[in-house]
């Protein structure tokens, strides 16, 4: 007994020294550093190919070209944190794309208030059960298809959700069509919550649930898993934020993701320290 004792005290005093202890090597991870401020613009290994660098007709810099190989690491960080900004052309297709992201996106953030959550939620759980592995999380099947097979039907098409009432995708749930399987003698309550849940996907719902939901939540309310609870979203997408904006302030703000006036290296002044912007250039350099 009493070396347990000992043992759970020296473990207290262990976890009290690690928590007391600053975490220098998480807080300057320069590979962490990087995906957080520089990676959806010039891609993971740095080549200046990251998801956003096709809304530029200039791409973004690459770095494994031999650039940060020709300044000073003080240079550098001085660039990174108190640099003129680089001025971005901007591809029009791409932003025609993007503008069409846009308004998917904002016709979901519109329909937020008026759901119901309570049986959503309930049919959300019936769907990652007995729907997701085919359909995937968002409606359509995330896999490559066999050659000569057909993917499983897209529920978050907005042609097909025109198409089919209630009572069709009830039958088809229940009976099965096309080589999909009947999934399980499904009570009345559940299939409505099912139903709820499959016609709240759409283009705009996948893009919510990749980019929103892990701060703003499901439901807009800012209670998304990554949602920290000092630094919870201030924007709660409600009725009463949708009375005070009309549908063009709506996308606006939807927008912000993409500054439209000067697309430009963002200056890291306030959210990347110097000994950060060190760390995430020796990481670069670890590379070359």
């Amino acid at each position: 007994m009493r070396m347990l004792g000992t043992l759970v005290g020296t473990l207290t005093i262990g976890l009290a020294l690690v928590l007391a202890t600053p975490h220098r090597s998480l807080a300057l991870d320069g590979a962490t550093l990087y995906g957080q401020h520089c990676q959806r613009c010039h891609g993971v290994t740095g080549h200046g190919d990251g998801p956003d660098a096709e809304l530029f007709v200039t791409r973004p810099r690459d770095l494994r070209s031999g650039f940060l190989a020709r300044y000073s690491l003080d240079d550098l960080v001085r660039r990174i944190r108190t640099g003129a900004p680089l001025a971005l052309a901007v591809d029009p297709p791409s932003l025609r794309h993007r503008a069409s992201d846009v308004e998917a996106l904002a016709a979901h953030v519109e329909r937020l208030p008026f759901v119901n959550w309570r049986r959503v939620e309930e049919g959300q759980a019936l769907y990652i059960d007995q729907c997701e592995l085919c359909h995937g999380r968002a409606g359509a099947y995330e896999l490559s298809v066999p050659d000569g097979a057909r993917a499983p039907r897209d529920l978050g098409d907005p042609v097909f959700q025109r198409s089919v009432t209630d009572a069709e995708l009830a039958a088809v749930i229940r009976t099965g069509r096309h080589g999909m399987p009947a999934p399980w003698p499904i009570a009345a309550q559940e299939m409505s919550s099912l139903i709820a849940f499959v016609r709240l996907l759409s283009p705009g719902y996948a893009l919510y649930d990749r980019y929103c939901a892990n701060c703003h939540g499901d439901d807009g309310h800012g209670t998304g898993t990554f949602a920290e609870t000092d630094a919870r979203p201030t924007v709660v997408f409600d009725r009463a934020y949708l009375r005070r904006r009309d549908p063009e302030q709506v996308r606006a703000a939807i927008w912000h993701m993409l500054d439209v006036q000067q697309p430009a290296m963002p200056h890291l002044r306030k959210t990347v320290t110097e000994p950060a912007a060190r760390a995430i250039i020796e990481y670069l350099r670890r590379g070359q």
